[in-house]
């Protein structure tokens, strides 16, 4: 297979440092956003490319070898956070796509967090991976459209990020591909500031993959660039696998016999049950019940206000269930005055998770949030 890419990154109009990093080489293709504050957003994407990239250059062919890597890249991010305390909270989101020739070209698309990977086919525009942000469930749950999700205030808060627990959960996909396709990586820079319909309409006024990508980050910009902007534009030249012919296959099967239909005679047995086992069986449905009962109530984490007025992760049900009332699984610094409104109001509504790294995870990405738009105001000020 032949292919032909090109590449481009920018700090955009309002941010002083690049913390997107991307690599570009032979089969292998990656681009990570990093968030943290200082420096550490900067790393954080450095680390996740030259780990996927070292670690890929021997060729990959199979989504859980893509998988394993990225997971490796996640180890890497928080080993370093917890090495220096400057970084502490560090974290990035990554996407990266493999190419894997064969009889039946296909690519891998690995993706954690938001930053996205694109198929331009025939003039139709499909995204090849899934956001992991807060909007993007929104517009999963019908809250929200995908073109108010671009312009939401909350749309820079990730629901999974690379570096902020010891493993993530990484979506792998497999695609096929053929000539003449036209794939696109990028950063949220480039989706925040132009829609989906403008990214087609400039991918189809180039065909030079290099001219196109620095022509996307030049809309982006022309249109805010209110944040780092990467783009990498890979091309299809060639297929150069044959058509496959299958042999044909002799069809051996016999017909099944269908057997005559036979009388089971059912006995019936009069069992005799004593009081005491009577009992017991009672008593033990009676505990068996408490002991389900009290396993369900204590099985989902929500969010909510203690005493305080700092937000606290509760392992139960809302409200309690029957005699189980929820405890404190976490307390955390954060106030309801530090809160954008979107996630103030979650935690009033005390949102729920399916456990309690997840609750965490979440509070850790809004607390890199508010950082993050810390930082972008003083910028700003300044």
């Amino acid at each position: 297979m032949k292919l032909k890419w090109g590449a481009s990154t920018d700090t955009g109009m309002v941010r002083q440092q690049n913390e997107d990093s991307f690599a570009a080489e032979e089969n292998l293709f990656v681009v990570a956003d990093g968030m943290g504050g200082h420096n550490a957003g900067e790393v954080a994407s450095a680390l996740a490319v030259t780990t996927v990239m070292s670690g890929g250059r021997m060729g990959i062919n199979s989504m859980e070898e893509v998988r394993d890597l990225v997971q490796r890249a996640n180890t890497a991010i928080y080993t370093a956070s917890l090495d220096d305390s400057s970084q502490r909270g560090m974290g990035t989101t990554i996407t990266a796509l493999s190419i894997v020739a064969g009889v039946e070209p296909r690519v891998l698309v690995a993706n954690v967090g938001d930053s996205r990977t694109y198929l331009l086919r025939n003039g139709a525009l499909s995204r090849l991976s899934v956001d992991h942000s807060y909007v993007q469930e929104l517009v999963n749950e019908g809250i929200i459209t995908p073109e108010e999700a671009r312009v939401h205030p909350r749309r820079n808060i990730v629901t999974r990020a690379l570096g902020i627990d010891r493993t993530v959960a990484v979506d792998v996909f497999s695609h096929t591909v053929r000539t003449g396709d036209r794939v696109v990586l990028c950063s949220d820079g480039l989706v925040d500031e132009v829609a989906d319909a403008e990214i087609l309409k400039v991918l189809g006024q180039h065909t030079d993959p290099q001219e196109t990508a620095e022509a996307l980050v030049m809309v982006a910009n022309a249109n805010g660039g209110r944040d780092n902007t990467t783009v990498i534009v890979v091309d299809i030249l060639d297929d150069i696998s044959e058509p496959v012919v299958l042999p044909e296959v002799k069809d051996n099967t016999q017909p099944m016999e269908v057997l005559a239909d036979v009388q089971i005679a059912k006995k019936r047995r009069r069992i005799t049950v004593g009081v005491t086992l009577f009992w017991s069986i009672l008593v033990a449905l009676v505990l068996g019940a408490v002991a389900i009962v009290g396993t369900y109530a204590r099985s989902g984490y929500f969010l909510g206000f203690n005493e305080s007025n700092h937000v606290v992760v509760y392992r139960g049900h809302v409200g309690g269930l029957l005699w189980f009332d929820p405890t404190i699984d976490t307390e955390t610094e954060l106030t309801g005055d530090e809160l954008p409104d979107d996630v103030l109001r979650d935690v009033a509504l005390n949102r729920t998770f399916t456990s309690a790294s997840q609750a965490r995870q979440f509070l850790k990405l809004v607390e890199v949030a508010i950082v993050d738009a810390s930082t972008t105001t003083t910028t700003l000020k300044k």
